[in-house]
């Protein structure tokens, strides 16, 4: 946690105790009726405020409270900051000429500077400290505005404007914000692996909006946070002492798709890499790239050991209830005498890190989740837990709904359905969704998701001259647009306005997100036992009304025997339909089965399809389809899955049950009334 800003924020969680966010009035109730939890005036770049608004007192908390763990909220001044950064020679080329393939052969140099910091509390003030500094990024190198790496010579490091509770180190970096022209997504989602991660333990990057002078000329508003690295205190695993070659370290690695692009590297300038043995389980890509120091062969070997161990122990827990262990030297895995899947995994993984990442990524629908920027570490010290942690979150200039048909209409769940291998091993499992509903409830209780709804506001309005100052210098972003960006975006055209409206989309988009993620994530309690005088009724799926763009060959299949009625529908895929209609003689609750079919993965049937009863969304129970079972054929063998009850009115009755990006066959369903059906 930041506590810089804890007294600040704590006062936001206590205005924002006990209120949700309905779906019907979220953004009424969070943009019209709730004062921004820092009160800043409209304030322009001549502005002579360089503080923070006052902090008023907190009011007192209850002893069981959890606010505090809540309270990180970030500075926002009236004025932004200013970095300024002076080369021996004044020269800027070093920030403009550079591209990703000038990466990939290690043609990017840093150079010789200093660094101050000024427009700010005194406190935070910096004059021409030493450092080197350079250009950095994958595909963001491609963009004329590029983000900068800054890293003080080893005498000098420092803390930059108070982030990270004011510790001092030396690698610090300056995002662009290019493609989001909101320049709002890194800052949202920094807030929210701050509150959702940090409120259990886990780091998050810190931040602060600044503006960035080059040798005393404007370059723009940057987003100052924290370098990802295995520094002690920044990470959850410690520095490695140099030179030391023992496999008792701390390991902080990256999922990524660029992990050929390390290897083929010159001059051994590319990370150590791994690539994982999914042993027949999901996953995009196997590759996994390492930042923190290696100075042995043993211990990138190790790594991967543990690695492909954990995962097959995690992957027969959840998909076959079969339970291993690590033996003593952690060189190989043994039969375990677990009792559940949970018990196994939490062995071995820290399973309220992968709670807090999904949710996470889940908010932010990004692109990425399942490509790269998705961190992990272990911490095989000592002092370390011996688990996969996951943490440091980072990259989320895709997300949120801005990149051309990534989550547009703030839908789905995203993050379930891409093809991370860490969300598929465990999100079908009703344990871990049951974690994932306590960890929502908390974040509506103690107000993190209104004031990230605040926080975006906040920006738009505080740094709305800076905005306009940064798009006058770098004109072509508003100018040409951005091809992987929604057409909307790239219509804002006028310089004055362009960040506000994108800010007023996100706005729009995050709200849906929330109401959406609420619906899936509210949890529903289904009493097991059924009313003694309810009679059950089947209705098989071949005789309901297919809708949704079937293909145009016969979707139904006759004379299978392990089918209701000997036939079910097949081939369903995303958007298809099926419709119920039934009539019931008075209204009534009912008690509602569909017979779907398993998959080699397990999953839950939310994921697999949504329910209307008469036009209203059902909200669904989590309830898990378990993979197939050895002997049994996949696609081919039905379960039943009970749901949530519902109302009926007297007469007829409409049930529509729509695919989901994850889908399966469907045989039947059963409703169990006290009241005649037909």
């Amino acid at each position: 946690m930041k506590k810089i800003c804890k007294i600040l924020a704590l006062l936001c969680s206590v205005m924002m105790l006990g209120s949700t966010l309905a779906s019907c009035d979220i953004l009424q109730g969070v943009l019209d009726n709730l004062h921004p939890p820092v009160e800043s005036s409209q304030s322009n770049s001549n502005s002579s405020s360089t503080k923070p608004a006052p902090k008023p007192e907190p009011e007192p908390e209850p002893e069981d409270d959890k606010s505090a763990l809540y309270s990180y909220y970030p500075i926002i001044s009236d004025v932004m900051p200013t970095i300024s950064i002076n080369t021996p020679d004044g020269d800027n080329s070093w920030a403009t000429k550079y591209k990703r393939d000038d990466k990939l052969n290690d043609r990017i140099d840093y150079v010789d500077a200093t660094v101050s910091v000024s427009d700010c509390e005194e406190e935070y003030q910096i004059t021409d400290a030493e450092a080197e500094v350079k250009v950095r990024g994958n595909y963001t190198l491609e963009y004329s505005k590029k983000p900068i790496r800054i890293k003080f010579k080893k005498k000098s490091k420092c803390n930059l404007l108070g982030l990270h509770d004011g510790e001092e180190y030396r690698n610090w970096v300056l995002l662009a914000d290019w493609k989001d022209l909101s320049m709002t997504n890194n800052s949202l989602a920094f807030y929210l692996g701050n509150t959702i991660l940090g409120s259990d333990g886990y780091y998050c990057t810190d931040f602060r909006n600044v503006q960035v002078e080059l040798n005393g000329q404007y370059w723009g508003v940057y987003l100052l946070v924290e370098q990802q690295e295995a520094k002690d205190g920044r990470t959850s695993v410690p520095e490695v002492e140099e030179d030391y070659t023992g496999t008792d370290i701390g390991y902080l690695f990256e999922y990524d798709s660029y992990y050929t692009t390390e290897q083929q590297m010159p001059n051994g300038a590319g990370d150590p890499t791994f690539t994982m043995n999914y042993a027949g389980g999901p996953g995009r890509n196997n590759g996994y790239t390492v930042k923190n120091d290696i100075y042995d062969n043993g211990q990138l070997t190790f790594l991967k050991n543990y690695m492909d161990n954990a995962y097959k122990i995690i992957y027969q827990a959840t998909y076959y209830n079969t339970f291993y262990k690590f033996n003593n030297d952690y060189s190989g895995i043994v039969s375990a005498n677990y009792q559940s899947s949970k018990e196994a995994v939490d062995a071995v993984l820290d399973i309220q890190s992968l709670v807090d990442t999904y949710i996470l990524n889940e908010l932010a629908c990004d692109l990425d989740v399942d490509w790269s920027s998705f961190y992990l570490s272990l911490n095989m010290t000592a002092e370390g837990n011996k688990k996969i942690t996951f943490e440091a979150p980072w990259d989320w200039d895709s997300c949120f709904g801005i990149v051309n048909g990534v989550c547009n209409n703030a839908q789905g769940l995203y993050a379930a359905s891409r093809n991370n291998p860490w969300f598929k091993l465990v999100t079908g499992c009703d344990w871990f969704q049951d974690m994932v509903c306590e960890k929502w409830a908390e974040l509506k209780k103690y107000g993190v998701l209104d004031n990230a709804l605040k926080l975006i506001k906040q920006e738009k309005e505080t740094y709305k001259p800076y905005y306009i100052g940064n798009y006058n210098k770098w004109s072509e972003r508003i100018n040409n647009g951005n091809g992987e960006v929604i057409a909307e975006l790239n219509n804002y055209k006028d310089i004055n306005t362009a960040q506000g409206l994108a800010s007023d989309y996100l706005t729009r988009w995050f709200t849906k997100r929330i109401a959406y993620l609420d619906s899936q994530w509210t949890k529903i309690e289904v009493d097991e036992n059924l009313p003694a005088n309810a009679q059950v009724y089947k209705y098989e799926a071949e005789n309901a009304v297919l809708g949704g763009g079937f293909e145009n060959k016969n979707p139904i299949r006759v004379n299978r025997s392990y089918a209701s009625n000997n036939s079910y529908i097949g081939d369903v895929a995303a958007g298809n339909t099926v419709t119920f209609t039934v009539t019931a003689a008075e209204a009534t609750t009912v008690y509602l089965y569909a017979g779907v079919s398993k998959r080699s993965m397990q999953g839950t049937f939310g994921e697999w399809f949504s329910i209307t009863v008469n036009g209203k969304p059902l909200l669904l129970p989590i309830r898990t389809i378990p993979a197939i079972s050895n002997g049994e054929e996949e696609w081919h063998t039905f379960i039943p899955i009970k749901l949530a009850p519902t109302e009926f009115v007297k007469g007829e009755n409409t049930i529509v049950f729509t695919a989901g990006s994850t889908s399966s066959n469907f045989d039947y369903i059963e409703i169990y009334s006290a009241e005649k059906l037909s």
